[in-house]
């Protein structure tokens, strides 16, 4: 007898639940019904792309059908219409991705990709600026020089300049301010920027 009932009460329990799902299997298709119209050409409005409207459509519902009992039935239309708006504005988003992509992607040859583009005006500047460059440290004292060059091209640490020169750290960290300093001093103001 016991396990009769428990028999029972779980064919209640899935009949209940299947009249559930059966009840906001229909009030969705009703809200698809009343709403599909309009919501689809509000999103075609926002896209002017049939298909994206289409597919735009296609995901507010599911999200609608992932929400299910949560939404109310009073605000429905303002929750899809919502929804409706941001899934537009994320295909819009994608699709601008995509052009700046694909602008990028035909500005530049396959057989370029990974090159940069000669630009001999960009080449001639370059080299004119890295000569200054040399120039100026050219005319540091040498001190100065020594710590500027290893630490900007050497990539050695202020303590690793100051053991391999023999100084104390301050000292080495004056010299690189005071060369620093100078070159700013020597270099024309398009290179200080």
């Amino acid at each position: 007898m016991a396990k009769r009932s428990v028999e029972n009460e779980d064919g209640v329990k899935a009949d209940r639940k299947r009249a559930a799902i059966e009840g906001s299997t229909q009030s969705l298709s009703g809200l698809y019904r009343k709403h599909n119209r309009e919501l689809h050409q509000f999103v075609l409005g926002i896209l002017r792309d049939r298909a994206d409207a289409d597919e735009t459509i296609q995901q507010v519902f599911l999200k609608l059908l992932d929400a299910g009992e949560s939404i109310r039935t009073e605000t429905a239309r303002g929750w899809l219409f919502t929804v409706a708006y941001h899934e537009a504005m994320n295909v819009l988003r994608r699709r601008n991705l995509d052009d700046e992509a694909r602008a990028r992607l035909w500005a530049r040859p396959a057989w370029q990709a990974g090159r940069e583009v000669p630009d001999p005006e960009r080449d001639s500047i370059r080299e004119e600026a890295v000569e200054q460059v040399r120039r100026a440290l050219r005319e540091l004292p040498q001190p100065q020089r020594d710590v500027v060059e290893r630490r900007l091209y050497g990539n050695q640490t202020f303590a690793s300049i100051a053991q391999d020169l023999g100084c104390p750290l301050g000292t080495v960290l004056t010299r690189m301010r005071a060369g620093l300093v100078a070159l700013r001093r020597l270099l024309p103001d398009s290179l200080n920027e």
